[in-house]
């Protein structure tokens, strides 16, 4: 039996009564039930499904099964009609994206000659995909004026059944590719015809706004991400709150602020080159220190030093300016700024007959850790930093036998 679609009939329809015509148990204490007609739209075309409630019962996923319309429920309803009530937020968010999108698409199309390959609509924003290389700002912001020029010309939307006799009548903007006997088309008066089952308003001008956040290339085209209505009115006021906080802690008004972050973005550059110099000049005079008080075992010199609130970087760093040294043999180690992770550095100057990579490898499995390396270098990490210790003394107990 076909479930009467009142969500194509009426999109604003929030609530309904209807009859159960099939109860049918499902896997996780879920039902799957059927009404004799619904204006729960179901999951289809890029469009996500709609929720809210049968009776007092939550409608958690709705799927569409030929002509029949499942409604996806955590419990069995005890009756045979159901009370259903749209959460209404969520369905009109959907029409603002979906009709948005229609209109999205349609400015790529009389700007760009770009056709729209599909259509995602997201939680937060909403994607599609269009058949073209490359775009520039100037393109964007063509078409994106044109998409709002007819949000705010408040064209009618206008939904019609047509069968291959009557397409004609209209110029879609993109044919079926399938057979068909009857489809829905969307008509945006004097824009914009497609093929459509979604929900739709039935004036742009209750969309609002529509505004491209960014796009990429993807898949030999290009992927747009938008976001319409009041989605739109929200990404202006986060990002508002961002421009506000950043004037207020550059002390710069908001048309100045990118030429404020890139003079600080400079100064930043030139204090991390400094930096880097005083670190390279520390880290040769605490490798000079560290040779002096390293074990002298025959004519090798054993060095195990750990060092606080570092970046494998820093530790790699010091271990390379120790083994430049001939006969030498460094394990350093260090745990970084955020305490939660130990990282060793295992190395030796290349005439030193023993298998760093093989003595990291004995000591990895006390700090938890893993890595690897080759003969002269190795290096790993692990979240166990009270075993730190104990892990430096076996591999020192270890190379001390082999020398």
């Amino acid at each position: 039996m076909s479930t009467i679609k009142l969500y194509h009939e009426n999109a604003y329809i929030k609530e309904f009564t209807a009859n159960i015509t099939k109860v049918t148990p499902l896997a996780n204490d879920r039902w799957a039930v059927i009404l004799d007609r619904t204006a729960f739209y179901p999951e289809s075309g890029g469009q996500p499904f709609d929720n809210g409630l049968l009776n007092a019962l939550p409608v958690i996923d709705v799927q569409e099964d030929g002509e029949e319309v499942i409604h996806i429920l955590e419990s069995q309803p005890t009756s045979n009609s159901v009370q259903g009530t749209i959460n209404w937020e969520r369905r009109f968010d959907h029409m603002q994206q979906h009709s948005g999108q229609h209109i999205l698409s349609g400015a790529f199309y009389s700007v760009l000659k770009a056709n729209t390959i599909s259509f995602h609509l997201g939680t937060d924003s909403s994607q599609i995909d269009l058949d073209i290389g490359t775009l520039t700002p100037e393109n964007l912001q063509a078409v994106e004026t044109a998409a709002n020029q007819i949000i705010f010309s408040a064209k009618a939307v206008h939904t019609h059944l047509l069968n291959p006799n009557t397409l004609h009548q209209f110029p879609l903007r993109k044919l079926p590719t399938k057979d068909f006997t009857e489809i829905r088309l969307v008509a945006i008066a004097d824009f914009d015809y497609s093929a459509c089952c979604g929900t739709h308003v039935t004036n742009t001008g209750e969309i609002g706004l529509i505004k491209i956040r960014s796009w990429e290339r993807k898949n030999n085209g290009i992927r747009i991400d938008f976001v319409c209505g009041w989605r739109g009115l929200t990404d202006y006021q986060q990002k508002n709150i961002i421009l506000q906080q950043l004037s207020s802690c550059l002390s710069l008004p908001i048309a100045d602020i990118v030429q404020g972050v890139k003079k600080q973005l400079l100064k930043v550059d030139s204090t991390t080159k400094e930096l880097s110099a005083l670190k390279q000049e520390l880290y040769h005079n605490l490798a000079a220190t560290l040779y002096q008080q390293g074990e002298s075992i025959g004519n090798h010199k054993l060095i195990v030093h750990n060092l606080a609130n570092a970046i494998p970087n820093e530790i790699s760093s010091l271990a390379k300016e120790l083994t430049s040294t001939p006969h030498t043999i460094a394990l350093i180690s260090g745990v970084n700024p955020e305490q939660t992770k130990v990282h060793l550095v295992f190395s030796a100057s290349p005439d030193v007959a023993i298998h760093m990579s093989q003595e990291l490898k004995n000591v990895l499995p006390l700090v938890d850790g893993k890595g690897g390396g080759n003969i002269q270098s190795a290096q790993g990490g692990g979240n166990k930093i009270d075993q730190l210790s104990a892990a430096l003394a076996l591999a020192k107990e270890n190379i001390k036998k082999q020398l």
